[in-house]
């Protein structure tokens, strides 16, 4: 199916904008028919429990269509361009009900800017001129995440100003927030055929761009929506045991011991050596789990029962590899048990799988679509990094 639909672009665009054209997907969602009108006390009591109970139907109109393209990284506009194969491919992304991508760039004008760069993660301070934001409009995109490793490049300053060109475009966007409580809430997105909303976190970001709530007199703060993960290095037994007289032989032994900073005893199958955890498996490679503490407090089946239709997270294990990472699958299965009608990934620049999970599906990376990354504008630590 997906080589057919290559083959179909390419006939209609040419081969150059068929390979950036290659992530974007037509997704037909599911559709269930809408239940016969209650009378006034039935609806009471249904909509009493309607939030306990969750709901994991699909309530959209026959024919709704969603066009998810891969990462946007872009720093100008592009339909002022006299190319008729991007035109071509304009055409296909308005002539759906919702078009979604990833924005991993920052939008605003830099001669008026008041910020300043903060930490580039992923090679760069992607920024877009104000233009860019009405630009993406116009090509038809009108529901966009912005949990990315990149929402923060030019601190808040730049992630509030790239809210309010996106906001004064009409585009809905979802995954930063002035709190955790803002960053994590579901936006929503009225089409035609009904209500489609966006839950949007990564779990690739810099430590100071997770935003946080309130603690008492401590005010929140602002930033993106995260999906903490403990990342370990999984090694046979002999390349465990020269890691652990390595451990052993530095001067701060016992803090390379100490587990989250609780003492329990050594565990042979797992070292912590300088920061960074290493346990036993059967051949080297990488383990993602999530953070305890965090899932307690943000867990899928709290956001998805709140409608959200849409999920994304991020790069794990690497943007070199085309499979995804170990806990990938199990969690977009429990995004879609808890109701998401689709689930789509952004962040490791590659294509990877497409599972169709209880008649729902699961895009584990959609890879680019625009990637006008020029560096025309960067942090001098960028020029010294990259020489």
């Amino acid at each position: 199916m997906l080589e057919k639909c290559i083959s179909e672009i390419d006939q209609i665009v040419g081969p150059a904008f068929c390979k950036l054209f290659i992530a974007a997907l037509v997704v037909q969602v599911g559709v269930t028919r809408a239940e016969p009108q209650r009378n006034a006390s039935e609806t009471v009591r249904q909509a009493g429990r309607f939030h306990d109970a969750g709901s994991t139907a699909t309530n959209v109109a026959d024919g709704f269509t969603m066009i998810a393209v891969g990462d946007l990284m872009v720093r100008r506009p592009w339909t002022k361009g006299q190319d008729s194969g991007f035109s071509a491919i304009v055409e296909i992304l308005r002539d759906v009900d919702v078009t979604f991508r990833n924005l991993e760039t920052n939008i605003f004008d830099m001669r008026e800017f008041k910020g300043s760069p903060q930490a580039a993660s992923g090679g760069g301070y992607l920024v877009g001129v104000p233009d860019v934001a009405p630009d993406l409009k116009a090509m038809g995109f009108n529901l966009l995440g912005r949990a990315n490793n990149h929402a923060l490049d030019w601190g808040v300053e730049g992630m509030r100003e790239t809210s309010r060109v996106l906001d004064q475009s009409g585009i809905i966007h979802a995954g930063i927030g002035e709190s955790l409580a803002q960053a994590g809430a579901a936006r929503f997105l009225e089409t035609a055929r009904g209500r489609v909303a966006l839950v949007s976190f990564a779990s690739t970001f810099t430590p100071l761009s997770r935003a946080a709530d309130l603690a008492g007199e401590v005010p929140g703060r602002p930033g993106i929506n995260a999906l903490r993960l403990k990342k370990s290095i999984v090694v046979p037994p002999e390349m465990l045991e020269s890691l652990r007289r390595i451990r052993n032989a530095l001067p701060d032994t016992m803090l390379g011991a100490l587990p989250d900073f609780t003492f329990d005893g050594e565990d042979q199958n797992r070292v912590v050596l300088d920061g960074v955890t290493y346990t036993i498996g059967d051949k080297v490679g990488y383990r993602h789990t999530r953070c305890r503490r965090h899932s307690k407090k943000y867990s899928p089946r709290q956001a998805v029962r709140r409608l959200p239709d849409r999920y994304k997270p991020r790069h794990e294990p690497g943007n070199w590899s085309q499979e995804p990472p170990d806990y990938a699958q199990s969690f977009a299965h429990r995004v879609i048990e808890a109701g998401a009608d689709a689930y789509v990934v952004h962040g490791p620049h590659q294509l990877r799988g497409i599972e169709i999970y209880k008649g729902r599906p699961i895009f584990y990376s959609v890879g680019n679509f625009i990637s006008d990354n020029l560096q025309t504008t960067e942090g001098a630590d960028m020029f010294v990094a990259y020489r």
